[in-house]
């Protein structure tokens, strides 16, 4: 099973990364694949293929990890890309919060998981693919709307629950679902 650890997003605040979405798509720059809005999360760890042995050793990790957590609130922030604006293949808005709450839970997770063979990650930067670059007719005036958006505001909320999810991909899209919630 294809899994990942994930933070769901409030519906309003995916309402308003949707608006973003609808102004990049109306700049008719490029070819991009939208993340469709029920899909949009803040991934945490993805874990690729797995077995029943591994759901139960990463659920007991993050239970160990957030037995003492509490609640936090993020704000949902920014629109970027990855290598950068000038060159973009993947789309997204990014998490603050106060204390780096979040960079610091995947950092604690991270090393445990890689101490049961998982893969570790390299300088995580929090933050929400709102969408995937296949072509792009016009750099500039692409460039130049994720410029305007730079500093869009899509909410803040609280962090309560973490879940673990699967992902079955298929031709119209990968369809997400619950496996295990945990409570911050």
């Amino acid at each position: 099973m294809r899994t990942f650890l994930a933070i769901e997003i409030e519906p309003y605040i995916k309402n308003k990364i949707e608006e973003s979405q609808e102004i990049i798509e109306d700049s008719e720059s490029s070819n991009i694949k939208f993340v469709e809005v029920e899909n949009i999360h803040l991934t945490l760890k993805f874990f690729g293929e797995i077995d029943n042995t591994r759901i139960e050793q990463i659920t007991d990790i993050v239970n160990q990890s957030i037995k003492d957590k509490e609640t936090y609130t993020i704000k949902v922030v920014n629109i970027g890309a990855f290598p950068n604006i000038y060159n973009p293949r993947v789309i997204w808005t990014g998490i603050k919060d106060k204390n780096n709450t979040t960079v610091e839970l995947i950092e604690e997770l991270d090393k445990k998981f890689n101490k049961i063979g998982f893969k570790k990650e390299k300088n995580y930067v929090p933050h929400i693919t709102i969408g995937r670059v296949k072509s792009i007719s016009d750099k500039e005036k692409l460039t130049q709307t994720l410029k305007k958006l730079n500093k869009k505001y899509h909410g803040k909320m609280e962090v309560k629950k973490i879940y673990l999810k699967s992902s079955k991909l298929t031709p119209n899209g990968p369809i997400y679902k619950n496996i295990k919630e945990f409570n911050l």
